[in-house]
């Protein structure tokens, strides 16, 4: 009786298992086969890409200011040269007004007789003096900005590192940098003003003077965008942001009101000197034709007013259909933004991108197929890999109807197998294990891995060319990394 429940309870613990033991190809690895024609997209390569436009303008506002018109809609078709918007230019329209009285004045001197050759030296003098004042008005002016003003949001201005105060948004080397330099130029430009006279050369030094000042504008601008893209967790409060922000551009009218002085210093100059020669001419004898000259100088200021003018009218310069506009009536809209966009949606292209192992496959004049229904040709492929995104950009040239400015597509292309014979085999990295010379690749056997060696060519990209050892229809594991040959796996489909 003892010996029969011995061997019941033997039994009974001999029959039990774990739970893992009840599927032992649980525990085994499992692996991906593949070919190189499969790797590469098997007989179709099919590829996304997006649609835009051949002929398309971005319109950019040139300056800022307060939009006062918008005369297209969105959808709207345009001409080339059609007006889009308009920005208050109440100051540009005034001073072409003021540029036109100039030179009708200007029209009015020439047809005068002798000028008096001692007025026209005055009216030299009285222009360099003019022009040595408004230089080194413009130095104190600027230095004052520099030093009250931007020197504040810096902690060491005057140091190899100024170190700025705020957050840089990506501008902190460039603004760092643009201060050290003024530790040279604020120097040189107070000796040139301590020591500019009548006799120094004075276009060239207004010339230095308004290059110096625009670059300051340029620095106050930075600011200016730093100021609006600031959080309070740099230190700052929002009315604190709002008041550094009105401040500098304040600074900033300021400093164009310098280079309008400057400008005008300038022109002072060359008026000057033209009435000089004209009068030198005439107390001579000579015919008098320095009038004619300061006409086109006259003219020439008149032209830069109404080009000014022009900055505030924005038109396109293409025909087409008004796809963004992003402006209304009353917007505030800063230099370099975006106003409008229009393009041609009749002429299109699809921009795509291929890896290296799919680009081998393609080339210029190749047909595909658009969403399965509109036909295209590869027009261009870049001859390099974008580092971004690791793929060679691809652009296809399309005629299809049903294609929308802007859509996403797929872009398929069917293969031969002409078209793949007398391409490189590539395979993937992982699916080599590399030797001190070549390397294998792994196939399946039953259950069981084998190691197949094969001749290595080029890496290109995440492929590697195989010269030898393989074909387009060989079976591969697609990773065999951590995998050793002889090991049993099990091969998902």
């Amino acid at each position: 009786m003892a010996v029969v429940f011995i061997i019941a309870i033997g039994t009974l613990f001999s029959g039990s298992k774990e739970p893992g033991d009840l599927d032992p190809s649980a525990k085994l690895p499992v692996v991906s086969l593949t070919t190189p024609l499969e790797y590469v997209g098997g007989q179709t390569i099919s590829l996304i890409g997006t649609v835009r436009a051949f002929n398309e303008a971005e319109i950019t506002s040139e300056r800022s200011g307060r939009v006062t018109s918008v005369a297209v809609s969105l959808g709207q078709q345009v001409r080339a040269g059609q007006l889009i918007a308009t920005l208050d230019n109440s100051l540009e329209q005034a001073a072409v007004l003021q540029a036109e009285g100039v030179y009708e004045a200007a029209l009015a001197a020439s047809k005068q007789g002798d000028v008096s050759l001692a007025e026209a030296n005055n009216a030299v003098r009285s222009a360099q003096n003019v022009a040595v004042a408004t230089f080194q008005s413009s130095y104190n002016t600027t230095n004052s900005v520099v030093r009250n003003s931007i020197d504040d949001f810096f902690a060491n201005p005057d140091g190899r590192v100024p170190g700025l105060k705020i957050n840089g948004n990506g501008l902190t080397s460039y603004l760092n940098t643009e201060r050290v330099a003024y530790q040279d130029l604020l120097p040189v430009w107070q000796n040139k003003a301590n020591t500019i006279s009548i006799n120094s050369d004075l276009a060239s030094e207004l010339a230095f003077a308004k290059t110096s000042v625009q670059r300051t504008i340029n620095f106050i601008d930075n600011f200016v965008s730093l100021f609006a893209n600031q959080k309070k967790s740099n230190g700052y409060t929002d009315d604190e942001l709002e008041s550094f922000a009105v401040n500098f551009t304040n600074l900033r009218e300021v400093l164009i009101g310098v280079q309008s002085s400057l400008d005008r210093a300038e022109s002072g100059l060359i008026s000057a000197a033209e009435g000089l020669n004209r009068a030198q001419i005439a107390s001579s004898g000579g015919q008098v034709s320095a009038a004619d000259a300061q006409v086109k100088q006259a003219l020439g200021v008149l032209r830069a007013a109404e080009a000014n003018l022009a900055k505030t009218v924005y038109r396109t310069p293409v025909s087409g259909t008004v796809n963004q506009i992003n402006v209304r009536t009353g917007d505030f809209v800063n230099s370099f933004e975006l106003i409008a966009r229009v393009a041609n949606n009749q002429a299109l292209e699809v921009i795509t991108s291929a890896t290296e192992a799919e680009r081998q496959l393609l080339k210029v004049g190749d047909n595909v197929v658009i969403n399965e229904a509109d036909s295209g040709v590869i027009s261009q492929i870049s001859p390099v890999v974008d580092p971004a995104s690791r793929k060679i950009e691809i652009r296809i040239a399309v005629e299809g109807t049903k294609l929308i400015n802007g859509d996403t597509v797929r872009v398929t292309k069917e293969l031969s197998e002409s078209t793949t014979s007398a391409k490189p085999i590539l395979i993937p990295l992982s699916a080599i294990r590399f030797e001190e010379t070549n390397g294998s690749i792994m196939t399946v056997d039953g259950n069981s891995l084998v190691s197949v060696p094969v001749v290595l060519g080029s890496v290109r990209g995440g492929s590697v060319e195989v010269l030898e050892g393989m074909t387009f229809s060989t079976q591969f594991v697609l990773d065999v990394r951590g995998l050793t040959p002889g090991s049993e796996v099990v091969v998902q489909n």
